[in-house]
Order: structure tokens, then sequence, then C-alpha cells
């Protein structure tokens, strides 16, 4: 799903593992699901339900996945794309790296080690297994 919307899977294997540890029922504020989809980031790229569509596995990936994907092509678009740049853009917010003007050190150093390692430029922080 991830190589066909033009993303690294191994990334988004490790963007899974950080927001929901692999659990399809988790919850952190109104973020939910494997890959912690908001509302708002839902409805801009999916016209399912957002309950109770996000506890499945299979909408929430796939709308997750066209979030990501949405987020690169507008990195991409400002010519600033990177994996570290994706994951913050992803994790904070799109506006909120904007506003720190697309420079991933004015973004804050997490204390997570997955997520420091994406924030650090390697996309493979996790290895999938065999």
């Amino acid at each position: 799903m991830a190589a066909s919307r033009g993303l690294d899977p191994q990334f988004v294997y490790a963007v899974v593992k950080l927001e929901s540890d692999f659990d399809a029922r988790a919850r952190r504020g109104e973020a939910r699901g494997l890959l912690q989809i908001k509302p708002k980031a839902w409805k801009e790229v999916s016209d399912l339900p957002y309950e109770p569509s996000v506890w499945e596995v299979g909408p929430n990936l796939t709308v997750g996945l066209d979030h990501l994907a949405a987020t690169k092509r507008a990195l991409e678009a400002k010519g600033v794309f990177s994996y570290a740049l994706l994951w913050a853009a992803y994790h904070y917010g799109y506006d909120f790296v904007a506003a720190r003007g697309f420079d991933i050190t004015r973004i804050p150093r997490p204390s997570d080690p997955i997520a420091y390692r994406l924030w650090s430029g390697d996309p493979h922080p996790v290895k999938p297994p065999s």
C-alpha cells in the first residue's frame, strides 16, 4: 500500500510502530487507530465517516497513507521533501513545520528513540519482521 503511493514501506512501518505500537484501538487525544489520525486530517483525504471507520485497520491505513502521500506531495512541491520533514509534518502538522521554515533543526527534538531517528533523517529506524 505504501509503495503504490510513492512512500517508503519501511518508513510507514516505523510510523505505525511509533504512533500506535500496532494497536488498531490506540487512542491519544483525538487521534485514533494504527496511524493515529485526527478527524481534520481524515476529512482532508476521505469521504468515509471518521467513526467507526477510523477503528478499522483497512480504512485507517488507507486514509493514513493517503494523508502521508498528500503531505509528501506538498513538501515536494515546496522543494523541501525529506522523510524527516514528512515525519514532522505528520506528527506535528504541516502548518507547524511550514511555520518553522521547513527547517528540521527548528522542530523540537523528540525524546522517543524511534521518533528521534526519524527526526534525524533515518527513514528505517525499525526493522520489520522477516
